[in-house]
């Protein structure tokens, strides 16, 4: 079954489906450059600050789990709106915010967004360019640029509108509005709805099940992506002292930059040869792990070295990994199999997040992230050596 849309409404749908993808992402990460001024003024500690992160991955993973089909069943675009929705709740909850409890609660929308939009704007994106490999790599891209951009939208609005308190979200709620509006006028790429609605959890049909094995492997990063995105802005104020607003929300930006970058320019070479992705992976946890020990502004060259090299690293690997997921999957069970596949990413991305805090709340931050990189980098090493085994053994092809 294949989405029935005219030319001229696939031609304005395409890019729309982008944007909104990218503008829900955006909110998700704007806390990141503003975590040390959280800690601050709400009294948070860094365990708590983690756990602020965190809870977004866990409910995405919750919603993931028990509507990651849904979009299959009633539609893409209702369940893009829902998740609008969602984000410009979360922006209006952290305007608004006045104690801790109200960021988490903000925290949950904003994890309620991401877990309805994500998967169902990557099959909406796969839908539209009818191939696999194209989907994959432009929500891919899409998802990256629209997390990067996060940390430095709200730490430059917040350093030049500094009488506005969270000025940041209530910008992004606009957005999120104007996404709604913008969605309502594209048709839909699901034109055969199901007459009875029944959740499901995300599944792959058997047939694909090694495939997923293969591509899941191929999430690693994400476990790079939420420790770094959650510890990143605490650790250069707390190690490097660096409290310039501008520089937190830049740095907060540059894993998801390298991991754009890492998608187009190293995508198609890590795609035929995997183990060279998690050698790189290997190769900038170290580095992340090496920069703490090291004092003055070599250390934040280094540690920025690291973010680099892993989020260039994890930007040519999960694109793949999420393409051979994809391969042979039909419409109607498109959008369960990418979210089955965001799971593994955001359950790692949640597992980063909350192991840095709290090995960070016991041993301090810089040797929670000594120990996190070496941890990371010996992992990489595994999953190269285990996916290489299961491509043999199964005769899977590399590339989608």
């Amino acid at each position: 079954m294949r989405p029935a849309l005219p030319n001229r409404a696939r031609g304005w749908s395409l890019p729309l489906v982008l944007v909104t993808y990218a503008v829900a992402m955006c909110g998700t990460t704007m806390p990141t450059a503003l975590y040390p001024t959280l800690q601050d003024e709400y009294g948070l500690s860094t365990a708590v600050s983690t756990q602020l992160f965190a809870i977004y991955a866990v409910v995405v993973l919750a919603v993931l789990c028990v509507f990651g089909s849904l979009s299959d069943a009633i539609g893409r675009k209702p369940v893009m709106i829902f998740g609008l929705l969602a984000s410009a709740a979360s922006g209006i909850l952290y305007a608004t915010a006045t104690d801790a409890p109200m960021l988490f609660i903000a925290r949950i929308f904003s994890g309620i967004c991401a877990g309805l939009v994500t998967g169902t704007a990557t099959a909406y994106l796969t839908d539209l360019v009818s191939s696999s490999a194209r989907g994959a790599s432009i929500s891919s891209v899409a998802n990256m640029v629209g997390l990067g951009s996060g940390p430095a939208l709200a730490a430059f609005l917040t350093y030049f509108f500094p009488a506005v308190p969270m000025i940041a979200f209530s910008v992004h709620a606009v957005l999120s509005g104007l996404c709604i509006v913008a969605l309502s006028v594209i048709p839909d790429s699901v034109v055969h709805r199901s007459n009875r609605l029944k959740l499901t959890l995300p599944l792959v049909p058997r047939f694909a099940l090694r495939d997923y094995c293969v591509g899941g492997l191929m999430t690693l990063g994400f476990a790079v992506m939420g420790g770094c995105t959650a510890m990143t802005s605490i650790l250069v104020v707390r190690a490097f002292g660096i409290t310039d607003l501008r520089l937190l929300g830049l740095i907060g930006s540059l894993i998801f930059v390298a991991t754009t970058a890492g998608q187009k320019i190293g995508g198609k070479l890590v795609a035929q040869k995997v183990h060279l992705g998690f050698a790189g992976l290997a190769v900038g946890t170290v580095f992340i792990a090496l920069a703490p020990r090291v004092d003055g502004h070599l250390g934040v060259g280094i540690y920025l070295l690291g973010l680099l090299v892993a989020g260039f690293s994890h930007g040519a690997l999960f694109p793949a990994g999420l393409s051979i997921v994809l391969r042979r999957i039909e419409l109607r069970h498109r959008a369960s199999a990418s979210s089955a596949f965001w799971v593994l990413g955001y359950a790692l991305t949640a597992l980063g997040a909350l192991g840095l805090g709290w090995v960070g709340q016991l041993s301090g931050e810089s040797m929670a992230v000594t120990y996190f990189g070496v941890f990371i980098a010996l992992c990489s090493i595994a999953c190269a050596l285990v996916h290489r085994r299961l491509v043999r053994s199964g005769q899977t092809p590399l590339s989608p």
